[in-house]
């Protein structure tokens, strides 16, 4: 049993010995290829393929080289085809899908290779999958009351001949049955009879036309649309698009021969009223709550139309608030104040029984600030207690009751506190007011000034029981 194992594992590596020195051997096609399409369409259900031109021009030595696909694309002719040195070939090649594709309908980019006994090469094609109900495109003029005919079109797409095709079409308008045969990109008109009794009942609108189409003994149902017009000939089309810019168009187009007044309304809310725009304006508009009816009334001639292109801006509110925030910060920036001055007053209560007040004075820098002088001046009636917080004043002049401070500099978010106390041997009753306290600095060489608030003392006499 190990010997044979041991055969075996000789032989495995005999067949990978070879492939290494087959595999360098073996060199690439030299081939010039351009692939020009006869037929790009291939029409599954009737098994007709599509069809290509190769022109194949060999840079090489003399090959027999066969054309394949491995991604479910039949290509045929599948036998060698010979190819000398520095000749060119053109071959015509067919293309058909298999089974698998039938729910992969589209266009389709797949790569095909071209090989010999010398090498391989790799060409890529692009083709159409189809049925025979995308084969071909069926159409319909409108219809307006007074005719007496329909103008109906059958295209043609597949890109081969057909011999013989059979219609049969059924609407509220017409039944319709006819055979011919037609060729490549060809079109074939028809007018067919209306009855004109089944007209006359019918409200204006669209209505499908059914059409059961044969060929290549397949049949398919295809549906398509004829419009069938208001009495006076008006025909309404709508059209609605963007998302931040809202667009909706309404096109009236007078179709008929007499001259026609329309009529549009629109309804929108308060908010929405506000950024939108007309091309044209209003006849009327009118407020109910919050909703906004606009009103629109024209005459229109033959052969011309009303359109009438309503636009909301969502764009431009969103802009406002970009704007409004932008002046906000740029005001808050140029009123911000580069020093907090601020005065408070407080009740103090004495032995004598006195009327005192203790004045505090905070500044606090949100810049570096220097040169700083503070001066706070005393009420008439009141007195200095000479007697400080942590800083004393630089000067104190009791003559014109003024307190003067100075301050070398004070860094960002520095804070000083500044307190003194008054006092009156008169009784105070009433609102006692303080005046606003001024602080001069600089900053950047600028000489600046900061005034503090006004402060006042409410003393309301004592009640005696």
């Amino acid at each position: 049993m190990k010997k044979r194992h041991s055969l075996i594992q000789i032989f495995i590596f005999l067949i990978i010995l070879a492939t290494l020195i087959i595999i360098p051997s073996t060199s690439a096609l030299n081939l010039d290829v351009s692939a020009n399409p006869i037929s790009r369409n291939a029409v599954l259900d009737i098994n007709t393929p599509a069809k290509f031109e190769l022109t194949i021009r060999n840079l090489g030595d003399a090959e027999n080289i066969e054309i394949y696909s491995l991604v479910g694309i039949d290509i045929s002719p599948s036998t060698p085809i010979a190819i000398a040195a520095g000749e060119t070939e053109k071959i015509t090649i067919e293309l058909m899908p298999q089974e698998s594709f039938k729910d992969k309908l589209g266009y389709f980019t797949f790569e095909y290779r071209i090989k010999s006994a010398t090498g391989m090469q790799k060409e890529t094609l692009t083709i159409n999958i189809i049925n025979l109900k995308q084969a071909f495109a069926i159409t319909a003029t409108n219809l307006n009351p007074q005719d007496t005919k329909l103008k109906l079109s059958i295209k043609n797409l597949a890109g081969i001949n057909f011999d013989k095709v059979n219609v049969k079409i059924n609407s509220v308008f017409f039944d319709f049955e006819q055979q011919f045969s037609i060729k490549i990109d060809e079109t074939k008109n028809f007018e067919i009879s209306l009855e004109p009794e089944k007209i006359k009942t019918l409200e204006a609108g669209s209505y499908i036309i059914n059409t059961k189409l044969t060929a290549k003994e397949e049949t398919t149902s295809i549906e398509s649309i004829v419009k069938y017009l208001e009495q006076e000939d008006i025909e309404t089309t709508e059209n609605k698009e963007g998302f931040f810019i809202k667009r909706y168009e309404v096109t009236k187009t007078n179709q008929g021969n007499v001259a026609k007044t329309v009529y549009i309304s629109i309804d929108k809310s308060v908010i929405p009223y506000l950024f939108t725009t007309f091309n044209e304006a209003p006849t009327k508009i009118n407020f109910k709550g919050l909703k906004v009816n606009y009103f629109w009334e024209k005459e229109v001639l033959p052969d011309q139309e009303f359109r009438l292109i309503v636009k909301t801006n969502w764009l431009l509110p969103f802009f406002i608030i970009i704007i409004i925030i932008i002046i906000f910060v740029i005001i808050r920036k140029s009123v911000e104040k580069e020093v907090i001055f601020r005065k408070n007053v407080s009740f103090v209560r004495t032995r004598g029984g006195e009327f005192a007040l203790k004045i505090t004075l905070r500044i606090r820098a949100k810049e570096f600030i220097e040169r700083i002088n503070i001066v706070d001046r005393l009420p008439p009636l009141v007195s200095l207690y000479h007697r400080f917080g942590a800083i004393t004043p630089d000067k104190i002049d009791e003559k014109n009751k003024r307190l003067e401070w100075n301050i070398e500099s004070l860094n960002k978010d520095e804070e000083r506190f500044f307190s003194y106390i008054i006092y009156s041997k008169v009784g105070v009753v009433g609102k006692f007011e303080l005046p606003n306290a001024r602080a001069t600095y600089e900053r950047n060489s600028k000489i600046k000034e900061a005034t503090s608030n006004r402060s006042f003392y409410i003393n309301q006499p004592r009640r005696e029981d």
